[in-house]
């Protein structure tokens, strides 16, 4: 049960602290702490703390993308090659031996290892992401910082304007838009 010495973090909170508090006491005595409440600086630090982590494991788990794409390619060519050699021979392996072989060979092995790689950074930005929804934004900073997770992290939304799809586009300005401020010109400014 609230009481009056305590300080309200919800509007239900606030409403049972506010009757605990003018139950015993005059209206003046309630202005004071509605006020200070009121007075409090708004802090997004935790959100700001969060985008910084968030985007920390998204970069680790794009780090080798360049690496897996060129891997994707090999895997798939020798599959391929193995696929026109068994024509050839018109002799034919299972798809899952054919797999299996090319998932044995190197490349296959650094693919696998660099996929099991990019998902643990993954998981963790997933993670952290979660913990940021669980935060409600109080400011424009705040709510910058999880408009650009979304755009970034979760929607891959980054490409400029002229490159976007219609429906895309509209949804991304209607989040910097929903940011307001200068950091919404900010957002602008960067897809522009």
């Amino acid at each position: 049960m609230m009481q009056a010495n305590q300080t309200p973090t919800t509007r239900r909170q606030f409403s049972k602290w506010l009757a605990a508090a003018t139950a015993g006491a005059g209206a003046a005595a309630v202005v004071a702490p509605v006020t200070t409440l009121a007075a409090a600086p708004h802090d997004d630090s935790p959100l700001l703390r969060l985008q910084e982590q968030i985007f920390e494991a998204w970069w680790a788990a794009n780090e080798h993308n360049d690496e897996l794409h060129r891997l994707i390619k090999a895997r798939d060519a020798k599959y391929e090659q193995l696929l026109q050699e068994e024509k050839a021979a018109h002799q034919f392996r299972s798809a899952d031996d054919r797999w299996a072989f090319v998932w044995s060979m190197p490349e296959g092995r650094e693919l696998d290892r660099l996929i099991t790689l990019s998902e643990e950074h993954h998981d963790r930005m997933a993670g952290l992401i979660d913990q940021m929804w669980a935060i409600p934004a109080l400011t424009e900073a705040g709510r910058s910082a999880k408009v650009s997770v979304v755009l970034s992290c979760i929607l891959d939304w980054r490409k400029p304007d002229e490159e976007m799809d219609w429906r895309e586009l509209m949804a991304r300005r209607l989040l910097v838009d929903l940011v307001g401020g200068e950091e919404a010109q900010s957002f602008r400014e960067i897809y522009a």
